[in-house]
């Protein structure tokens, strides 16, 4: 398989990120050699060997000398890497990782939400007014890439207006995992995600106007409507106790 020569290392952990995401290597597996996976792919050792590197720092694999890399469990991998987010994106998630996906969403989104209400100032408010506004747009015109862009951008807005450093750093990790999130809960058809727009702007207008406790209770109920959406009609037990 011909590999193309711009970033030949990069394409060879891609290819092999999805052969490990998708379950054709399963955990456990020992993966071919450099040798045998530099001819399989028709590029260096060197190639092969920063690849593998890659996948290892990412907790895709493990690498012990004079051994063959093995597969890692996913419990292993790094899932707030931005790239494993990325590449998990792009295939259909089990249930159970979606369902975790929301329960990490919901120990941190309605504290944002918290600090959002708290802090948030003048041009914090105008950037989530405009970002709501393109999701209203998405959603009126049926433009799904408009809803999510709209989508992103509010929950980004939320984030900065903590105005907690921690919080920002944290920033690209919480963004990719919403991203994926978002993918796995949006309707197809998003001029369905009407009550959805108008749970944001009524999220909005808590953080507007410093309603501390209606903020966090807002956000929880988005991240569990959305969740009702994709993976169960009775939300489990364990979710009551996520405050």
């Amino acid at each position: 398989m011909k590999v193309p020569q711009t970033n030949i290392s990069e394409s060879v952990t891609q290819h092999l990120a999805r052969r490990i995401m998708h379950g054709d290597l399963a955990p456990g597996l020992s993966l071919p050699g450099e040798n045998e996976l530099a001819v399989e792919y028709e590029v260096s050792r060197t190639s092969v060997r920063n690849a593998l590197q890659v996948l290892a720092a990412k907790g895709l694999i493990s690498i012990q000398a004079k051994k063959r890399s093995t597969v890692n469990s996913r419990e292993q991998w790094s899932l707030l890497d931005i790239d494993v987010l990325g590449w998990l994106a792009e295939g259909e998630l089990d249930l159970k990782l979606v369902e975790q996906l929301i329960v990490t969403r919901l120990i941190f989104e309605p504290n944002v939400a918290t600090l959002a209400a708290l802090n948030a100032n003048g041009h914090d408010l105008a950037a989530m007014e405009d970002a709501l506004q393109l999701m209203r747009k998405g959603q009126l015109e049926a433009q799904r890439s408009l809803f999510e862009e709209g989508d992103m951008a509010f929950h980004h807005a939320l984030l900065r207006a903590t105005h907690n450093p921690f919080l920002l750093a944290l920033g690209n990790a919480l963004s990719a995992a919403m991203a994926l999130s978002f993918k796995q809960t949006l309707e197809k058809d998003v001029r369905q995600t009407k009550a959805a727009v108008d749970e944001h702007y009524q999220l909005f207008d808590a953080i507007r106007l410093k309603q501390v406790d209606n903020a966090r209770l807002k956000m929880r109920d988005i991240l569990l409507n959305a969740a009702k959406k994709r993976i169960w009609q009775d939300r489990p037990e364990m979710f009551d106790h996520i405050i």
